[in-house]
């Protein structure tokens, strides 16, 4: 990927930050320094720890998108696949996956391996912070257990949003692999880009309601919906 800088290889793979993920990581740091507790640091006091604070929750964070995106790659090599290699980029990580793997049960396993150890993680902050500070917060307990308190909440959010039937995300590959046993790949793909597109429409009237962030997802969903059906009848049309 074009205007990104490798910091590491892992498995063999990789490992590239683009330029956009420089922006958005102290955007991000912003929002937590201002969101109050439990899911930020508004409360802490003094500026230089609340930033602190922030700025290290966004690198924890985008580590366990890694983790997210090396689940994938992992079981993806074990297959036979080639992961040339995983941005981290505006909107998360993405793994560059060359070659297809045409077994359904080892796709969906594949898909489901990020949104697993997302939950994995999730599960097992949540639960360190309940044993050894149950509170959650700072002004009754070390603030390093709000941090691990957000991330913990934020890695089970990711694992529930990434399983939403609906490409771009882990849960439309997985629903892909279960209709690829009963139809053709391509046939497959068609559905399941079409059950995105109608989650995607009924996301943006809600959140036409609600909230402006709920339409920019539908429009996400949507267009990665597009993109891969799209991308899908290019490749199989050649043949």
């Amino acid at each position: 990927m074009k205007n990104s800088l490798q910091i590491a290889r892992i498995f063999g793979i990789p490992i590239k930050i683009h330029v956009s993920f420089l922006f958005v990581l102290p955007f991000f740091a912003w929002i937590f320094a201002q969101q109050p507790e439990p899911y930020g640091f508004a409360g802490i006091e003094g500026d230089t720890l609340r930033y602190a604070l922030a700025l290290v929750t966004s690198i924890l964070l985008f580590a366990s998108v890694l983790v997210h995106e090396l689940s994938h790659s992992y079981l993806s090599l074990k297959y036979g696949a080639n992961i040339r290699e995983i941005s981290l980029y505006l909107i998360g990580g993405v793994s560059a996956i060359e070659g297809e793997i045409r077994d359904p049960a080892k796709e969906a396993a594949m898909a489901f391996a990020g949104p697993f150890s997302s939950l994995i993680i999730g599960i097992f902050l949540l639960a360190v912070n309940y044993l050894f500070n149950p509170a959650v917060s700072s002004t009754e307990g070390s603030a390093l257990f709000l941090v691990i308190f957000i991330l913990g909440y934020i890695n089970i959010v990711l694992a529930a949003f990434n399983l939403i039937p609906a490409f771009p995300m882990d849960g439309g590959r997985i629903l892909r692999a279960l209709l690829a046993t009963r139809m053709g790949f391509v046939e497959a793909t068609e559905k399941a880009a079409a059950i995105g597109k109608i989650l995607a429409f009924i996301m943006a009237i809600i959140g036409l309601l609600i909230s402006i962030w709920l339409v920019l997802i539908a429009i996400f969903i949507y267009m990665g919906a597009t993109g891969e059906e799209r991308q899908v009848k290019s490749r199989y049309s050649r043949y």
